[in-house]
């Protein structure tokens, strides 16, 4: 058996389906955590989860054991699980919430796919959050991309088609299934500063929410976590004030980012203006 219904579903309209996984695609936990955060506030059911026995190596994916405050212990396995939210709004909500699997990803997604035709879901929104080489002391960037033209909502937000490629992950090939079925895809990624070693940025999630809030009508109350990252960035500036080394990397990464964000608001003349220096720098070195 491959799902475990906690309770029937009600009869939703207009399907959203919003999906993050923890594992490769969840740096910082500030994909996974920014749909907690919705799923909470919300207070959506949770309505089915996978069964995960097929799909993870427990030697890599290990089951993970707490302590309660009663002195119980609890063994917890990889979760996979769905929630469902009758909105006030246009459109109804799936959230999922899964952990990246190690095997039969085929499987595993035609089982996505179920939930997602069986519900008539018009869009996916398949979140996530990467290392990447940004500085901390800049706006945090979050990027986004869809995989249709065809659609209210595409239309709406002007998002590119994606340009990536080299290895990916289970968010890339659920878009694929969905592409297949004609049903639009928007991917958000967050981008972590690499150089930090930190279980969560609320920083990212709270940006990460905030870009989800342009494609879905609901409201987000950003003043717990606006706090939460208000202390992070202060604790940081601590941390860091006397690291000398990853302060001059920081600098650089400083650089790029504006040289970046420049080309993005003047790509022409900035690119021929780096056509001119390097001509001139090829003249000079003649």
């Amino acid at each position: 058996m491959s799902y475990k219904y906690i309770e029937k579903i009600e009869k939703l309209n207009n399907v959203i389906f919003i999906s993050a996984w923890s594992g490769w695609s969840d740096a910082a936990e500030s994909a996974t955590k920014s749909l907690k955060e919705i799923i909470n506030q919300t207070k959506a059911k949770k309505f089915a989860s996978i069964d995960p026995e097929n799909y993870y190596l427990y030697s890599e994916n290990r089951p993970y054991v707490s302590n309660s405050n009663n002195g119980d212990r609890k063994l917890s396995w990889p979760k996979n699980d769905f929630y469902y939210l009758k909105s006030q709004g246009e459109n109804d909500i799936i959230f999922f919430l899964g952990t990246e699997p190690n095997l039969k990803w085929n499987e595993y997604t035609k089982l996505l796919m179920e939930i997602i035709i069986n519900n008539s879901t018009e869009l996916i929104i398949n979140v996530g959050s990467l290392l990447s080489s940004v500085p901390h002391t800049r706006p945090t960037r979050v990027t986004a991309s869809m995989m249709s033209d065809d659609n209210k909502y595409l239309k709406k937000l002007n998002y590119p088609k994606p340009n990536y490629e080299g290895p990916t992950g289970i968010t890339s090939v659920l878009s694929d299934y969905c592409f297949k079925e004609n049903i639009p895809s928007i991917s958000i990624w967050g981008h972590a500063p690499h150089y930090l070693q930190i279980p969560h940025n609320p920083t990212l999630t709270l940006n990460i929410l905030k870009e989800i809030s342009k494609i879905i009508d609901i409201e987000i109350d950003y003043s717990d976590i606006q706090k939460d990252s208000q202390n992070f960035n202060d604790n940081l500036k601590n941390a860091l004030s006397d690291q000398n080394d990853i302060q001059k990397y920081v600098e650089k990464l400083e650089e790029r980012y504006d040289s970046e964000e420049e080309v993005k608001l003047n790509p022409e003349p900035k690119i021929i203006i780096d056509e001119l220096e390097n001509f001139l720098r090829d003249q000079r070195g003649q």
